[in-house]
């Protein structure tokens, strides 16, 4: 083989290597969804060296009563609504509530989080495959253009057969002089370039894929994106004293194709705010004090589950009652396709 042929099986066997490594990298990112886990984007350094800006973390869901100190929880944050926060838990106060600390971070968190809010423990970090997500919330266009033109190009020499195809005919080599029998027609060779061509459009489909997939990977945490987006504004109001009055008669209604609105009635004092529960964990979606309703749409690229809503009436960010009532919401979403509906 010279010396051009063996440069040219080199590239193409290490283009392929490269977008198999990629798609099994994305893989292990994916596919714990399945089993109703959380997978999120490291978007600040808190929690260095352990975890690095880009790294995806595989939550696991684990009850209540499981959370140990040292373990890495993922859970809304308490100081900015609608995000996520992953922090190691450090400590638990006197009333039962979980301290927390970044690894980076000289203090302990200011809030205390509450066992109920825990969304799952870190089990699987894939390191450094949501660099693109970190790069779009910063607005760094320039690592994205060349991540994508680097993806093309590695598409475009996977597709290339590692091995030149031998076009020419054992005839076409005998001697021009000398006594040689006719040459056969040639007959086309279909079956080699139609396997190649098989081969070029499924490298094609799975580096698509992954350009795909990369670009647009989970949901960021610490901070990351609540399982929900809520289509109203958080309101504030002053109270002096009251009793906090449980919200009732939830109702879901599908609007549109992607969303479900959650509507409730209330008669008490008018609280700071209306919060959002799913299955019993603060989402992170909060109201007016004069809302009535919340609209629900699901901002996962992965996910299929079931939820049960409630809410939650916060006169206080400590004087609360939740409602008895409840909905269910399901939510299907594929490569950040898909709905949420009202589950009957």
């Amino acid at each position: 083989m010279r010396s051009s042929s063996w440069l040219r099986f080199t590239v193409v066997l290490a283009a392929r290597g490269v977008i198999a490594a990629l798609v099994g990298v994305v893989f292990w990112g994916i596919a714990p969804l399945a089993l109703g886990w959380h997978t999120t984007t490291v978007m600040t350094g808190s929690m260095q060296p352990t975890l690095l800006p880009g790294d995806v973390v595989v939550s696991k869901p684990v009850p209540a009563h499981d959370v140990r100190a040292g373990q890495v929880l993922l859970f809304p944050d308490p100081d900015h609504t609608g995000v996520l926060r992953l922090h190691r838990l450090q400590d638990v106060d006197a009333h039962g509530d979980l301290v927390t600390k970044g690894d980076a971070n000289p203090e302990p968190d200011s809030t205390a989080v509450a066992r109920s809010s825990v969304v799952g423990v870190g089990y699987l970090r894939v390191p450094l495959v949501g660099l693109p997500v970190v790069w779009a919330a910063e607005h760094r266009t320039v690592p994205l253009v060349a991540l994508a033109a680097g993806i093309v190009v590695l598409a475009g020499f996977a597709v290339v057969p590692a091995v030149r195809t031998r076009t020419d005919s054992p005839t076409d080599r005998l001697p021009r002089h000398g006594r040689h029998r006719a040459a056969r027609p040639r007959r086309a060779r279909t079956r080699p370039r139609a396997r190649a061509r098989a081969r070029a459009r499924t490298v094609v489909v799975a580096a698509t894929v992954c350009a795909v997939v990369g670009v647009a990977l989970p949901a960021p945490a610490a901070a990351a994106a609540a399982a929900f987006a809520a289509a109203t504004t958080t309101g504030t109001s002053s109270i002096t004293t009251a009793v906090a009055t449980p919200v009732t008669g939830l109702t879901c209604v599908n609007v549109g194709n992607a969303a479900a609105d959650v509507g409730w009635a209330y008669s008490g004092v008018a609280p700071e705010r209306f919060t959002v529960l799913v299955d019993g964990a603060a989402s992170g979606i909060s109201t007016a004090a004069r809302a009535r309703d919340v609209t629900l749409g699901a901002s996962d690229f992965f996910v299929w589950k079931t939820s049960t809503i409630s809410v939650r009436t916060d006169l206080t960010d400590t004087w609360t009652a939740t409602s008895s009532s409840t909905v269910r919401i399901t939510t299907i979403r594929l490569f950040g396709l898909g709905r949420t509906s009202c589950a009957r």
